[in-house]
């Protein structure tokens, strides 16, 4: 597959049937798509692994940065169980935790000829705010990291 199928856009974020109400409040959204010409590979499933389990190496860091700074600012970490699954169906995973500060999904959902991955959170209270305020601005940049990793891994992975 050719690398510039695999370009990552901003899409509107899809009204998905376990995105849809997954949050009591969503006080922010956005999503990504990354295009197939047919249907994309793998299920719902295999994609988050490759999204969340497997990111680029600089994200890591940023991760490990991200604990340490919450935990000297008394904030609760996210730990290994930030991206678990919370429900799922044939199209989609969604995933996310609820902290003090704030409440996170992110749903990976199949459309017949991509892969969307949209993040709704809500914020909870002052530390919420402030600390999405800063998390903002990266998130883009690492969701499309992400998605476009985990697309050209499970091209890769994908028979012919």
């Amino acid at each position: 597959m050719r690398p510039e199928t695999h370009r990552v856009h901003a899409v509107a974020t899809p009204k998905s049937p376990l995105l849809t109400g997954a949050l009591p409040r969503v006080d922010w959204s956005d999503a990504y798509a990354v295009p197939f010409p047919g249907r994309p590979p793998g299920d719902p499933q295999d994609w988050a692994a490759a999204i969340f389990h497997s990111p680029p190496s600089w994200v890591v860091a940023l991760l490990g940065v991200r604990e340490v700074l919450v935990r000297a600012v008394g904030m609760q970490r996210g730990g290994s169980h930030a991206f678990d699954p919370v429900a799922r169906s044939s199209d989609e995973v969604l995933l996310g935790i609820d902290q003090d500060h704030l409440g996170f999904r992110a749903s990976v959902l199949f459309e017949p000829t991509r892969v969307v991955l949209s993040t709704i959170v809500q914020v909870h209270n002052r530390r919420g705010r402030a600390y999405w305020a800063l998390v903002r601005w990266v998130h883009p940049v690492v969701v499309r990291s992400m998605l476009a990793r985990a697309a050209r891994t499970m091209a890769e992975s994908s028979p012919v």
